[in-house]
Formats: C-alpha cells, structure tokens, sequence
C-alpha cells in the first residue's frame, strides 16, 4: 500500500518521517512503496530486458522513416510530372 510521508527536523537534526493526510500523491513530500510496487516499476529491467525494448523503439522509428522517404519520393515524383507537362 503505498503512503504519503512528511518530513519534520528534530531539535537535534535528524529527520523524521511521519504519515501525511494528504490523499493526493502529487502534494506528498515523501511517497513510500510496498516491495511489491516497487517489484513493478521499470526501474527492475536487466540489461537484457532493456536492449529488447530499445531495439523495438528504433525498429517503429525505422519503419517510419521509411515510409516517411517513401512518402517524400513520391511527391517528389507527382512534382516532376507536373512540371514536365
């Protein structure tokens, strides 16, 4: 279960952590995750795991380009013929 954490400062120094009533996240100052959240986030990815994922990236990105060239030549192409007439 995920908690909202404030931070007071003792007289000390230290820090303390204490629970916050805040039931938004994006106001919290600290948010604390269960291992099992944490277990879940990207952050856990093996090197592996993350090579596949870029390489999936740039293939999408290859394909458009591609048909982004593709796109570009045959304008180029209806251009020219128009221009020949």
């Amino acid at each position: 279960m995920t908690q909202c954490l404030k931070v007071s400062q003792l007289p000390d120094g230290s820090l303390r952590l204490e629970p916050d009533v805040q039931q938004d996240l994006q106001l919290c100052q600290y948010v604390l995750q269960t291992g099992a959240e944490v277990g879940n986030s990207l952050t856990t990815l093996t090197p592996a795991q993350g090579t596949e994922i870029s390489m999936y990236v740039m293939g999408v990105w290859a394909v458009a380009w591609g048909f982004k060239q593709v796109a570009k030549t045959l304008s180029m192409g209806s251009e020219n013929e128009i221009e020949s007439n």
